[in-house]
């Protein structure tokens, strides 16, 4: 068995045989080719993710542009439904003045009417005593 030796391992008093040498170097090369391949698939997952992400990203960016669009048809309409709910009140208010109008205008033809129903039970009473008394022109009896 032959040893193996270099200068700083006899520095310090270390000494291994060729087949200790060779099972370290076998262990680093394969931990070496563990860590390369490690980093093959932290790449394989990166790039998948990445492409998840970005996916993520349109779908959110295409998600954010209709809610914005229905957010500003909804804006509209509610815009749409102020001015007609502010038209609304104001075609009440001049239904409400009309109706005011109308009352007042009806309240006088029933004044109108109640003056004009005693002049006639005046003037019906005024003919009756006429009737009575004989002063229709004809010849007293």
């Amino acid at each position: 068995m032959e040893l193996f030796y270099n200068e700083v391992s006899t520095n310090r008093g270390f000494e291994m045989t060729n087949e200790e040498f060779e099972r370290k170097i076998e262990f680093i090369v394969n931990q070496q080719a563990q860590f390369a391949s490690d980093i093959q698939q932290l790449r394989d997952s990166h790039k998948q993710t990445d492409e998840l992400l970005t996916r993520l990203v349109n779908v959110t960016f295409t998600g954010f542009s209709e809610v914005n669009a229905k957010i500003d048809a909804l804006v509209d309409g509610q815009i749409r439904l102020t001015d007609g709910q502010i038209r609304l009140t104001d075609a009440q208010a001049r239904t409400d003045e009309a109706v005011r109008n109308l009352s007042a205008k009806l309240d006088t033809l029933a004044d109108s009417q109640i003056r004009t129903e005693a002049n006639l039970r005046n003037l019906s009473d005024v003919v009756d005593r006429h009737i009575r008394e004989g002063r229709n022109g004809g010849p007293k009896q």
